[in-house]
This record gives structure tokens, sequence and C-alpha cells, in this order.
């Protein structure tokens, strides 16, 4: 006989049950298999509550991994943004450079050949490559924009050397006064007028009165007005030591004062002063004496 006797507190007396009464041994199976049922029930329930933690600890780590590479990502756009900032403005600077070093080998005369700045040179070699890191090629180019202003700066000091050069040749008397020839040279010659040998101290072109007579160089007037034998006469200083003397002139067309380039028009050629008819007397004067004219006309047709 297979007896249950439950004991407890709450009870008057032991309670006692035979599991050979057919009713009892339903009921007492039942409560076991409901006591199962509620033990599997909250085993499920907490795998479930494990399980839904640890999913959810997976997906904040996914969150947060995935705002990590977005972190990454945009950094490295804002890398690649400065690194095409930085392109674009040497860019620019190439650019400028081979527009200076154009305009400076053409100025300078420099064989194209040699100094052609709008063929890219070439390049090359059997060593083998690798990849370059984000900050090998931020260095890269800092060290290529170092290199291009360098560059900038001595091109721009060859710029200025050749500017002040021109000004130096320009202020040089070499511009012919008129287009027409010389009829009478430097030097000793019978007087047209006078009479007996005098030494002339310029050269004189022929000309119509009217005719344009031309600074030789950059310069500034210092004396536009009536000298005794010149007539109309126009002295133009160099600022070098050269003075240039324009004379028997019918009108002025500058004044004292004036700043003149070279080639511009100073007077109207005429017969004023000692002449025998209308021309252009031209003289060149270094240091206070005067010199021969030839000698820096020469170079404008050299």
């Amino acid at each position: 006989m297979l007896n249950i006797i439950l004991v407890s507190k709450h009870l008057r007396a032991p309670k006692k049950f035979n599991l050979h009464d057919r009713r009892t041994a339903f009921a007492f199976g039942g409560a076991v298999l409901a006591a199962l049922a509620l033990v599997f029930a909250m085993g499920m329930a907490a795998s479930r509550a494990v399980g839904g933690l640890q999913l959810s600890h997976l997906q904040q780590r996914v969150a947060e991994q995935d705002r990590q590479l977005a972190e990454i990502k945009a950094e490295n756009q804002r890398d690649m943004n400065a690194m095409a900032l930085r392109l674009a403005e040497l860019q620019a600077q190439a650019n400028r450079l081979n527009a200076l070093g154009i305009r400076l080998t053409r100025d300078s005369k420099l064989a194209g050949g040699e100094f052609d700045f709008e063929k890219t040179p070439g390049a090359g070699g059997d060593e083998a490559a690798e990849d370059v890191s984000a900050a090998d090629l931020k260095s890269n180019l800092k060290q290529v924009q170092a290199e291009f202003e360098s560059s900038a700066q001595q091109l721009s000091v060859l710029e200025s050397m050749l500017f002040e050069q021109e000004l130096e040749l320009k202020s040089q008397p070499t511009t012919r006064p008129t287009d027409s020839y010389v009829t009478s040279d430097f030097g000793y010659r019978m007087h047209p007028v006078l009479g007996g040998r005098a030494h002339h101290n310029g050269i004189d072109f022929e000309a119509n009165i009217g005719d344009p007579v031309r600074s030789a160089g950059n310069g500034l007037v210092k004396f536009a007005g009536w000298k005794t034998g010149f007539g109309n006469v126009v002295e133009i200083d160099h600022q070098n030591g050269y003075v240039t003397v324009y004379a028997h002139n019918s009108a002025f067309t500058v004044k004292e004062g004036d700043v003149v380039r070279a080639g511009q028009v100073v007077a109207k050629a005429g017969s004023t002063g000692r002449s025998t008819g209308p021309h252009v007397h031209f003289e060149v004067h270094k240091d206070g004496r005067p010199v021969n004219p030839r000698a820096f006309l020469d170079k404008s047709r050299g």
C-alpha cells in the first residue's frame, strides 16, 4: 500500500493520502503535472528574459559600433575634404607659377625648350611602390606646398629683377626720335650756317615741319623752352646719368616736369633757332658730356 502523508503546521493533524485510491491518485498526478508545467513555464520565461537581455546588449553594442564607424567615416571625409582643398590651393599656385614662368621666359628671351612651363616634365623609375598612408600624404602635401612657396618667392625676385632691368634698358636712349634717315652725323663737320670747322654734338634727322619727335627713353622733362641756337628745345633726364636733347622744334607736346615714356611724342619737328631748314637735332649726354647717339640707336636695331 502506497500512502502519502502531509504534515503542516497549518493542519491540525497529519493528512494521509492513499494512492491506491483512483481519485486520489489522479488528483495527485494532476498536481504534480501542474507543478512541473509551472516550473517549465517559469524556466521558459526566465530563458526568454535572459535572451532578451542578451539581445538588447548585443543591439546596444552594434549601435555603438555603428556610431563609432560613422564618426570614423565623418573624420575621414573631413580629412579628404581638407586634402582636396589643399590640392586645389596647390593647383592654383601651380597655375600661377606656370603663368609667371611663361611670361618671364618670354620677357627674358630664354630658350623655350629649356624652360617650357606648359609641358609636364617626364619622370619614371623601376622601384616598387607601396600604399600611402593619410599621414604620409599630408606630410607630402605640406612639403610640396613649402616648395611651391619657395619657388614663388624666387620667381617673384626674378620678376622684380627683370622689371628693374627692363626699366633700366628703357631709360637708356635707345629709341629713335624719328623714323627718317640721318643727314648729319656726330663729330667734326663744316658748320652749315657759320661756315668753318665745328664739332657737331649730335646727329640730324631729315624731317618735315610738324613731324612727331619721340623720346628716346623713359625719363623726366627737365626743360622745354627756347635756347639760343637750338630754338625750341626739349631736354629729358633719364635718371641714370643720361640726358637727351631735341632741338629746332616747331611746337612742344610736353612741359617741364612731365614724366615721359620711351617712344612718346614730346615735340613737333621744325626749323627754329640756328637752322637751314626743317630737321630733328638729337643729342645724348652722359654725365654732362655729349656722346655719339649712334652707339645707342644701333642697339635698338640690333
